[in-house]
């Protein structure tokens, strides 16, 4: 029985000394695991904790970098900026429209001549612009009688009507007193004879022109009279009658 209670003394301690043992094991294991799930997991970890999908084929995927260009979004116009613009385009309208109506008013104004106006030109020297446009009526009488006259002259009833191109073919009693001689020896009768009910001539001007009817009419060859163009039945000779009334303005 000796040996017996010696063995069972000698396990006792061993016993102890085992749970102690596996205890701190225990203890330590459970410390780790704790302390593995309060740390924070890194991104290596992670990855290798993660189940690999379908389509990775065991490799890594690169990780997407954000788009680095921002879109700066469009400015939008404030509603004050709109109610000027519309402001403006109504104001600019309107204007269009009054220079529109303007111009109607303006274009039916001309359309109606007053035939009482007098126009005087240099107004503030009337008397002197007046004196100088009689001195430049007399010189052109002056030159159209020079050449009608003058015992040899080029195309003479043709620079007689030239000198004569800036007077009054009708009101002016000279300058239509030229024009009836220079057609009728020009052997344009009937333009002559449609002049002539429009010129205000003097008497004795009145038979001048009658003779030079008649001596044009007597050159017309086989009863024909000549409208406008020149014909050989002209008379290029210089006139050697009378002078017309003379006339001031």
């Amino acid at each position: 029985m000796r040996p017996a209670r010696g063995l069972v003394r000698l396990v006792s301690p061993l016993a102890i000394a085992l749970v102690v043992v596996v205890a701190v094991s225990m203890a330590g294991l459970s410390g780790q695991s704790t302390a593995r799930a309060s740390s924070p997991a890194s991104p290596g970890s992670e990855g290798a904790g993660a189940p690999a999908g379908p389509d990775s084929g065991g490799t890594k995927k690169k990780a997407r970098k954000p788009n680095s260009k921002k879109t700066t979004p469009k400015a939008k116009a404030s509603p004050a900026t709109k109610v000027t613009r519309s402001k403006s385009s109504t104001h600019l309208a309107s204007q269009k429209l009054a220079h529109a109506q303007s111009s109607g008013k303006s274009a039916h104004k001309a359309g109606i001549i007053n035939e009482d106006v007098t126009l005087t030109p240099f107004p503030s020297h009337a008397s002197a612009a007046k004196k100088a446009l009689a001195q430049n009526r007399r010189d052109q009488l002056d030159d159209a009688e020079k050449a009608a006259r003058a015992p040899s002259q080029a195309e003479r009833w043709q620079t007689v009507l030239f000198h004569l191109r800036d007077l009054d073919a009708r009101a002016d009693s000279e300058g239509c007193f030229w024009r009836l001689v220079s057609y009728y020896r020009l052997g344009q009768i009937e333009r002559a004879r449609s002049l002539r009910p429009a010129c205000e001539l003097a008497a004795k001007d009145t038979a001048i022109i009658e003779a030079e009817d008649e001596q044009a009419e007597r050159l017309q060859g086989a009863g024909t009279l000549a409208d406008k163009e020149p014909t050989s039945a002209g008379n290029p000779a210089p006139y050697a009658g009378e002078s017309p009334a003379r006339v001031e303005r």
